[in-house]
């Protein structure tokens, strides 16, 4: 596989994804009500929706830089890509066990009426699958060392938090958009945010693993055939 800017089929992939992002964007903003407990935070006070837009400048990015060659909009790509996928990998990791199994701990009334499934998948699944799809078959391996994610996933754990507590209204009846942070006391809090941090980073180098391997073996297999 080609892991050099001017692909076709990264660009088709990348504005694929796009599109289906922003119909769920366009289909939450207007046809989505949220609860009165949840609704002076309004939209942006969901993880998924921050990492979705996130992802959508990534999955701009990339098609950009393949369109137009341009070095530096893939090495910017590439350097933004593993925070994107790290946090999809989060959002759809802990959404489709709670939404299949567990709902009561997601959503304070798991009885309310639930997205639409193809909405679903745009905002839950197809952002992860198309950063993967990106990362093991057209991406060289992340640069950014293991040191670094490590401070990334801390820093951005606590900065959700921070975000969570600056438009939340909690004095009004106001809550956090996940049942499993509105716990009694911050201490429990805490440790939530810290064990999804920790969750990040071993994601981050499970990735980066996988990703040695799989090119290894792609290396080794186009020797072999040009031995043949």
């Amino acid at each position: 596989m080609a892991r050099t800017v001017g692909n076709p089929w990264v660009v088709a992939l990348n504005s694929a994804v796009v599109a289906t992002g922003v119909y769920a964007m366009y289909y939450i903003s207007n046809y989505v009500q949220l609860p009165p407990h949840l609704e002076g935070a309004g939209h942006w006070q969901f993880l998924t929706n921050l990492s979705l837009l996130l992802s959508q400048v990534v999955f701009a990015l990339g098609a950009a830089a393949h369109l137009f060659r341009s070095q530096s909009l893939f090495f910017l790509k590439n350097n933004i890509h593993p925070i994107a996928l790290a946090l999809e990998c989060i959002v759809t990791g802990i959404y489709w066990p709670l939404r299949l199994m567990f709902l009561h701990i997601l959503v304070k009334d798991p009885k309310a009426k639930l997205l639409p499934l193809f909405v679903d998948f745009c905002l839950h699944l197809f952002p992860v699958i198309g950063l993967a799809i990106d990362y093991f078959f057209f991406m060289p391996k992340w640069t950014i060392l293991p040191k670094f994610s490590f401070g990334a996933c801390v820093g951005l754990s606590g900065l959700y938090w921070w975000w969570l507590k600056s438009i939340i209204d909690f004095e009004n009846g106001g809550e956090y958009p996940y049942m499993f942070l509105n716990v009694p006391d911050e201490l429990t809090r805490i440790v939530i945010f810290g064990v999804v941090a920790i969750f990040a980073f071993a994601l981050f180098m499970t990735l980066r693993y996988l990703h040695t391997v799989l090119v290894s073996s792609e290396v080794v297999n186009l020797e072999s055939k040009k031995v043949q």
